[in-house]
């Protein structure tokens, strides 16, 4: 089965912690710093019940608070002269977080699910971005479909490890 496109009624936001964080710069390991190794891990969760996506902001900009180097950025290192090591910008500039709906139901979209289906990619939401530097670290995405007897949600979760 091949996915229908996803619709974007309006551009992705970014949320910000709710309260202050540490402005630092936090190294990655070497192993870390690898370019072979730096890809994303992209998650899918379906939700039987459904939140507002104001609930869904408002926590994640709580939960950026204490997972702080997930709202900062990637940059290459200031104090080494390595050009393949990088840092963690922790500056609070925030999670990507798009909306986005298909015409699917959840059924539909689950019954592929043990083939390999090339469509699934369709599912996150791509930033744009010159470079991996310029991705930012935690990309969210909320998806509803509606379904014959209930709304379901699903959450995609970018997350780009280096």
């Amino acid at each position: 089965m091949e996915l229908p496109d996803c619709v974007y009624l309006r551009p992705p936001s970014t949320i910000l912690p709710c309260a202050p964080t540490p402005k630092q710069s936090l190294p990655l390991s070497n192993l870390d710093s690898q370019k072979f190794l730096r890809f994303a891990v992209k998650y899918a969760y379906l939700f039987e019940k459904c939140v507002s996506l104001d609930v869904l902001k408002s926590s994640l900009s709580r939960v950026l608070v204490d997972y702080y180097p997930l709202a900062g950025r990637l940059r290459r290192s200031s104090i080494c002269e390595d050009d393949h090591k990088l840092e963690v910008d922790c500056n609070g500039e925030g999670a990507v977080f798009a909306e986005a709906f298909m015409d699917a139901t959840a059924e539909q979209l689950l019954e592929p699910c043990n083939l390999p289906n090339s469509s699934w990619r369709k599912l996150h939401y791509k930033v744009e971005a010159q470079s991996f530097l310029d991705v930012p670290p935690l990309v969210i995405q909320v998806r509803s479909y509606l379904s014959i007897s209930k709304h379901k949600i699903i959450t995609l979760i970018n997350f780009y490890v280096t």
